[in-house]
């Protein structure tokens, strides 16, 4: 078996998609919430990747903080890092619903 070739793919439909509500996350940025300022589709938030050769597990939230106990993570780069890091905050939140957090800058 050659493995998984998660660059090999497609998008396809996703109805359990998005992962989180952009305007209830506390970690976007307000000039990044694009349903905020009146976009007017959003089937654009209704899809997920789809390797050809395998299947990629559910994002995780709970289990990504039982992994991630403890650790440090770093995000370094452009505005599209920071995207990164707002969205994988979202998820986390969204998954962990009453947690505590502090958003530090």
């Amino acid at each position: 078996s050659a493995g998984c070739d998660v660059f090999q793919g497609k998008w396809v439909p996703d109805s359990s998609y998005p992962l989180y509500p952009s305007s209830g996350c506390p970690f976007i940025d307000p000039e990044f919430d694009c349903i905020k300022y009146g976009r007017p589709d959003r089937d654009y938030l209704q899809y997920s990747w789809k390797p050809d050769a395998c299947d990629v597990p559910r994002f995780d939230g709970v289990d990504l903080l039982r992994r991630w106990s403890g650790k440090k993570v770093m995000f370094v780069g452009d505005s599209l890092s920071l995207n990164q890091w707002e969205s994988l905050g979202c998820m986390i939140h969204e998954s962990s619903p009453g947690s505590k957090f502090a958003v530090v800058r």
